[in-house]
């Protein structure tokens, strides 16, 4: 049984806070990868939940990357989810995570994100020890039944439209927010990408590896002189389609937006970008989804030239990502190899269909699609 124990501060000055945060994107996916945790059975999560939330339930393991995520089914047909940080997250980051997440209802009570629950004695996260007696965060979030928009058949215009339109909303909530912690280093935050250029000797395909390769050179060339200028806030920085959640009557509708756990301080347009860059079909026109986004988006919440000419580059570079990322994240975790790969097929298809598209001829029309002058 997992047993209490005295909470330790892991940043107890500003100096160790800095060390924490200073750590190379490369280092911080390899931290996770390669620090194996003590797994937490389903009888230790039911305990926890009771335990440390007061909540008594069946509990159900979930995937997940870095947590450890079990469904809690109650008695009372009321869900929950109890999220189990791994041992090496930062303290600072899963708090930031919470608040960002009681934030968002404040300024905008209808958007279909997760509910933070208190623990039993009133914080918003408790700590437990696990069997190798590492301290390790828990915190408790509404569940939000739902189809992933990932399992559809077939992603029409009119879902497309709606994920624009619900992330503008997102951003608007989360404009005026702040946390000490929101400027941490992530491997997922594709204004660094360049960081991870030693991961292109993991990709198998050598197509794959020369159109990765070329897209973190242009988003060095185009994007990265245009950062200090750009338009910074906390961004969800992962809507993929495996993080929507619509309703299975209407699906078309979104009733869930999950995993904030790659939040961060980052350009805004990156938010975009990335919402885009898992939309590119396998045949057709491989513009026209991302030209549904942005221009629901756009209805929403204007954005400006410089940053609409640099979208391109953005959703290349994070499909560029996606492939390192995952590569080599799955050669060294074959156990969660499935998981770990669930967007690898649309990151490579995504980046040769887009690789092909002359960027001017792209950078005109969405563009027109963002209301801005061609």
């Amino acid at each position: 049984m997992i047993r209490q124990c005295r909470v330790m501060s892991l940043f107890r000055d500003d100096v160790l806070l800095g060390r924490a945060m200073s750590v190379s994107s490369g280092r911080q996916t390899g931290s996770y990868l390669m620090d194996a945790a003590a797994r937490i059975a389903v009888a230790e999560a039911e305990a926890i939940a009771w335990q440390e939330f007061g909540i008594r339930g069946r509990a159900e393991r979930l995937s997940g990357e870095r947590d450890e995520n079990f469904l809690i089914r109650t008695a009372e047909e009321v869900d929950f989810v109890l999220k189990i940080a791994h041992p090496s997250e930062n303290a600072r980051q899963m708090q930031f995570q919470t608040r960002a997440l009681l934030h968002v209802p404040k300024r905008d009570s209808l958007l279909p994100v997760p509910r933070v629950l208190p623990a039993r004695d009133g914080r918003h996260e408790a700590q437990i020890c696990d069997r190798d007696g590492r301290t390790r965060a828990v915190r408790v979030v509404t569940y939000l039944p739902g189809v992933m928009a990932a399992h559809l058949p077939l992603i029409g215009p009119s879902l497309r439209r709606a994920v624009g339109q619900t992330l503008a909303r997102l951003d608007m909530a989360l404009a005026d927010f702040a946390d000490p912690a929101d400027t941490f280093e992530l491997s997922w935050d594709v204004t660094r990408c360049a960081s991870l250029r030693p991961m292109l000797a993991a990709v198998a395909q050598p197509a794959d590896r020369e159109r990765a390769e070329r897209a973190l050179d242009g988003f060095e060339r185009n994007v990265v002189p245009a950062l200090p200028v750009l338009a910074h806030q906390v961004i969800h920085n992962d809507l993929t389609p495996f993080n929507v959640l619509v309703a299975e009557e209407e699906d078309s509708r979104i009733v869930g937006i999950i995993d904030f756990g790659d939040m961060i301080r980052a350009p805004r347009i990156n938010d975009l970008a990335i919402a885009c860059a898992y939309h590119i079909g396998a045949k057709g026109d491989p513009l026209l989804p991302l030209l549904d986004i942005v221009a629901a988006y756009c209805a929403e919440q204007k954005i400006q030239r410089e940053e609409c000419d640099l979208i391109c580059d953005i959703v290349a570079a994070r499909l560029a990502i996606t492939i390192l990322i995952t590569e080599w994240h799955a050669a060294h975790n074959p156990e969660n190899r499935v998981y770990i790969l669930k967007n690898h097929p649309t990151a490579v298809r995504g980046l040769a269909r887009l690789s092909a598209v002359p960027w001017a001829e792209a950078q005109a029309r969405l563009r027109c699609a963002a209301g801005l002058e061609a």
